[in-house]
C-alpha cells in the first residue's frame, strides 16, 4: 500500500515538473520589459558618473581655492617686500658708494711701497766695517689702470714694470724693476765690499745690485758707490685686504 502511494507521489511530481508553461504575453510586451531594464542600466551608470563627476568637480574645486589663497598670501608677500625695498633703497646706494670708493682706495694705494724696509734691509745686509753715507731710493709710480667694479678684486699687484734705471753687472741684459737704490759709503776693505754686494743679492728684495767706483784713499779704506734695483716686493700690499684693514682699526 506504501509502495503503490510513493510511486502515484512520485509520478504526480514528475508531471508536475514537466508540465510545459504557455508565455501568454505578446511581443512587444517583452520589449517593453527589455527597454526598461536597459534604462534602469542606464540611470545607475549616469548616476555613477555623476557622482563620480561631482567628486573630481570638488577635488578640483578644493584645489583651485587653495591655490587661490597661496597666490593671495604671494602676492601680499611681495608688496611687502616690495615696500621694504623702497625703504632699504638709500641704504642700498650708500653700500655700492661705499663699495666703489674701497675699489678706488685699493687701486690707488696698489703703488703703496715701503721704504723703511728697503732703508732696514740694507743696513741689516751692509758688513760691520761698512758705512752708508747716502741710500737714494728712486721708485716709479705704477700705471693707473682705471677704477675696478665694485664688488671686483681692485687690489691687485702693480704691473707697471720699467727698464732698470740702474746700471747692472751686464749692460745688455737688464732687468725690469720698480725701482733703484742709489749707494754710497765706504769699507774697510774691497772685499767688504764684494760681501755686501753678495748680501744684496740674497734678499728678495732687490735686483742686481752693482757696484760702480772704488777708490781707495789714505789708508786702507775704500770709498764706494753703486746701484741695486727694487723688486716688486717692496710693495706693502696692505690694502689687498681692506675689509680686514679696516675691520682692525674698529676694534677698540
Amino acid at each position: 500500500m506504501r509502495s503503490i502511494r510513493g510511486l502515484a507521489g512520485g509520478a504526480a511530481r514528475q508531471s508536475h515538473d514537466t508540465v510545459p508553461v504557455v508565455d501568454l504575453l505578446s511581443p512587444w510586451v517583452h520589449e517593453a520589459l527589455a527597454v526598461r531594464r536597459t534604462r534602469g542600466r542606464f540611470f545607475a551608470a549616469t548616476m555613477v558618473l555623476a557622482v563620480l563627476l561631482a567628486g573630481a568637480w570638488s577635488v578640483q574645486h578644493l584645489r583651485v581655492t587653495h591655490a587661490r589663497s597661496v597666490l593671495t598670501d604671494a602676492q601680499a608677500d611681495t608688496q611687502r617686500l616690495q615696500a621694504a625695498a623702497q625703504e632699504l633703497a638709500p641704504v642700498s646706494a650708500y653700500v655700492s658708494t661705499v663699495a666703489q670708493r674701497k675699489a678706488l682706495v685699493a687701486q690707488t694705494m696698489a703703488g703703496d711701497v715701503s721704504l723703511s724696509r728697503v732703508v732696514r734691509d740694507v743696513r741689516s745686509v751692509a758688513p760691520v766695517d761698512a758705512h752708508l753715507d747716502s741710500v737714494v731710493i728712486t721708485v716709479t709710480p705704477p700705471v693707473a689702470t682705471g677704477v675696478p667694479a665694485a664688488g671686483a678684486d681692485a687690489a691687485v699687484a702693480p704691473s707697471s714694470l720699467v727698464e732698470s734705471p740702474c746700471p747692472g753687472p751686464d749692460p745688455f741684459n737688464t732687468k725690469t724693476v720698480v725701482g733703484c737704490v742709489t749707494l754710497a759709503g765706504t769699507a774697510a776693505s774691497r772685499a767688504s765690499v764684494g760681501q755686501f754686494v753678495i748680501a744684496l743679492g740674497r734678499d728678495d728684495l732687490f735686483v742686481e745690485p752693482f757696484i760702480s767706483t772704488t777708490t781707495t784713499g789714505e789708508g786702507t779704506q775704500v770709498t764706494f758707490t753703486g746701484s741695486v734695483g727694487l723688486s716688486q716686493r717692496i710693495y706693502t700690499q696692505k690694502y689687498v685686504k681692506i675689509d680686514d684693514l679696516l675691520a682692525a682699526r674698529a676694534v677698540p
